[in-house]
């Protein structure tokens, strides 16, 4: 299939409950996004944390994004105030999480350098479901099963959800930073591109072998980025301001109601982004989906006819 780009309002996208066993109540808007890559999935999201909701010390099999909105992210080792930008890598452990006042934020969660699959939340919460049929029980982010021979499981919610699907213990990878980085984007500067007019970046940083990461980059009024063939996929979410693209006027936000989600694929032809009034992107860069299909490739050569 050819390489395309999605544009969308925010304002499009339903908002639904989920959690997959944690404490308190989370809301989400989950953005279409199919990475182009058979095998790799991954999930970009806006989120709505509501006061009283937390999840254990945990850590994960997937590589995760957040940049916070409004409010602060209670978490412990990765703690985020509004326009902070946070990496939390495979195998890392930190939290709790705890949310004394509520908060909104982007978060994206994708496949990380050891290759475990990602599991959609659909999927989790599905296995959530049949979980407690089985007679588990999940609060705190912890879930609990009592066996008919007395024998008590406890275990991470997500864990568990993961072996469900899966079939196979969870085994995490073994983490190759010390605690989640938190970079304070409102200490950063804006450095001009160096070859458009009116078009500045601010970086925020680039993590791991696969070189995942994110910026910001701001349109002045009048500024335009022109049309063009995307090298490496990025996501890129309109949080100030208003662009022109492919006829349309588009809004930029951070609530539920306002901001725009454009997912751009490696190898799309994208057309020219224009700021009459100026706009700015909160930019995340995918060049792993890239890397993989052309491991991919090289990996179908070497078997055998």
């Amino acid at each position: 299939m050819k390489p395309s780009v999605t544009i969308m309002s925010i304002a499009d996208i339903e908002l639904f409950q989920t959690g997959i066993g944690r404490e308190g109540r989370m809301a989400v808007k989950q953005f279409p996004l199919e990475t182009g890559v058979p095998g790799v999935d991954m999930e970009f999201s806006w989120n709505s944390y509501e006061k009283g909701y937390g999840t254990p010390r945990h850590r994960h099999t997937f590589d995760q994004f957040r940049f916070a909105l409004e409010g602060d992210r209670e978490i412990k080792d990765g703690y985020l105030k509004p326009g902070d930008f946070g990496f939390y890598p495979e195998g890392v452990s930190y939290g709790p999480q705890l949310q004394t006042e509520p908060s909104t934020g982007l978060g994206l969660q994708f496949q990380g350098a050891a290759g475990i699959p990602y599991l959609r939340h659909d999927d989790l919460n599905k296995a959530a479901t049949a979980l407690k049929a089985e007679g588990g029980t999940f609060a705190g982010g912890v879930y609990t099963r009592v066996l008919p021979d007395g024998k008590k499981i406890t275990k991470d919610g997500h864990a568990a959800c993961f072996e469900y699907l899966t079939g196979k213990k969870i085994e995490f990878p073994k983490p190759r930073f010390a605690a989640p980085i938190v970079m304070h984007s409102a200490a950063a500067q804006w450095t001009p591109d160096r070859n458009l007019r009116g078009v500045e970046h601010k970086h925020l940083g680039s993590f791991g072998v696969r070189r995942s990461g994110g910026r910001f980059t701001r349109l002045k009024p009048g500024a335009t980025l022109p049309a063009h063939v995307q090298e490496d996929a990025e996501i890129r979410y309109l949080i100030h301001g208003s662009i022109t693209y492919d006829g349309k006027t588009w809004q930029g936000g951070e609530t539920a109601d306002q901001g725009t989600y454009m997912w751009i694929q490696a190898g799309a032809e994208v057309l020219e982004i224009g700021s009459p009034d100026g706009g700015s992107f909160f930019v995340i860069e995918l060049p792993m989906l890239a890397d993989i299909a052309v491991e991919q490739a090289l990996a179908r050569e070497l078997q055998p006819a």
